[in-house]
């Protein structure tokens, strides 16, 4: 695809919140362009499901999830908790932490680079992977995007971006230098194995012992596979605690490894739990992780919501004059004060802050 000179709001990522702002763009005839720096369909380490908020959202502004993006089990119950290794595993329905009117019970388990790119296709954008965000300048009352396509650089201009590039930012990094120094960072760790586990397929577990994780590991099912993560403060000691998981798994719930088929890693941070927000300046908005939204530990709905109000925000600031962050900062309120609310649940559930693990602080 040949990019255009100009575009009316350029979109940095093409994740749910990516998505979630180029669909409220729709219909509205602005010209909308999604860069993606890597190949599409691209894999973004994530349980990849759905839960009962997002499946709401994304039956309510994309319509039905179809079956070939969902994997075996299709359907997730819930989540199911072990706090100690002494601890039994406790049922812990959605609901507990995934509150909201009309919401269904259960889950959809989706292949999480095929649920994205359907999202951002529900949209009328152009959508450009091996598309590199590099920088951006202000020029005048619009913007000039500097990216690397393929290699080449080249720059496009527009009159909103919007940096929905996940919880590193370039986006960020270039429009508000230093603030990641105010940003904890949390490293997880994944392998993905062929082989069996005695634990139900159709739950997603989580294990809070402070001797495999210094935030939450986890186990699911994706068809045939068995994924494994850990969470931690330090990069440096991720796969200490990973060994330490798999070797409790084996022990306790019988995890037999027949073949590692992949292992990745990703970084989070702590800006929702720490309520260290950043929303973006003039006509440029940060949606989903970029902007710090997270509702626990659960990223997809939260980045839905935030990406849609982005989008109605450059609307809403077309259409009536007003700055897009005011009007921005306002849409997103609701999604914020719900990303609190769910952090405090978590805490006062556990008595600790999961993503102030390691820092000797607790909930507050």
């Amino acid at each position: 695809m040949v990019l255009k000179e100009k575009y009316d709001v350029i979109i940095v990522g093409a994740g749910p919140a990516g998505a979630g702002a180029a669909k409220a763009l729709t219909g509205s005839g602005l010209s909308t362009l999604i860069v993606e720096r890597d190949e599409l369909p691209r894999y973004k380490m994530c349980s990849g499901i759905v839960f009962p908020s997002s499946r709401k959202f994304i039956e309510d502004n994309f319509g039905e999830l179809p079956d070939k993006i969902k994997c075996s089990p299709a359907i997730v119950k819930g989540n199911r908790i072990c706090l100690t290794h002494d601890s039994p595993i406790m049922d812990a329905p959605f609901s507990m932490f995934d509150e909201g009117d009309e919401l269904e019970q259960e889950g959809f388990n989706t292949r999480r680079a095929d649920l994205d790119y359907w999202l951002c296709r529900q949209s009328d954008a152009d959508i450009q992977g091996n598309c590199r965000f590099s920088d951006v300048e202000k020029k005048g009352k619009q913007y000039l995007v500097h990216l690397i396509k393929d290699g080449e650089k080249i720059s496009v201009r527009t009159d909103f971006l919007i940096g929905a590039d996940g919880t590193m930012s370039r986006v960020r990094k270039k429009t508000f230098p230093g603030f990641d120094d105010t940003v904890g960072l949390l490293p997880n760790y994944e392998e993905i194995y062929t082989g069996s586990i005695d634990l139900d397929p159709g739950w997603l577990y989580l294990f809070m012992d402070e001797r495999v994780t210094e935030y939450f590991a986890t186990v699911f099912h994706k068809d045939d596979k068995i994924v494994l993560v850990t969470g931690v403060r330090e990069r440096s000691a991720v796969k200490d605690y990973f060994q330490a998981f798999r070797t409790y798994l084996e022990e306790k719930h019988g995890l037999k490894v027949k073949e590692t088929v992949a292992s990745r890693g990703i970084v989070l941070t702590d800006m929702s739990a720490t309520r260290n927000y950043c929303l973006g300046k003039e006509g440029i908005l940060l949606a989903g992780e970029a902007g710090g939204f997270l509702r626990g530990g659960e990223g997809i709905t939260s980045s839905l919501i935030s990406g849609k109000a982005a989008g109605d925000a450059v609307v809403e600031a077309v259409q009536s004059g007003a700055p897009a962050i005011d009007c921005y900062q306002t849409l997103a309120r609701e999604e914020m004060d719900r990303c609190n609310k769910v952090h405090e649940n978590l805490a006062a559930v556990l008595g600790y802050n999961v993503f102030m693990r390691g820092t000797g602080e607790r909930a507050s």
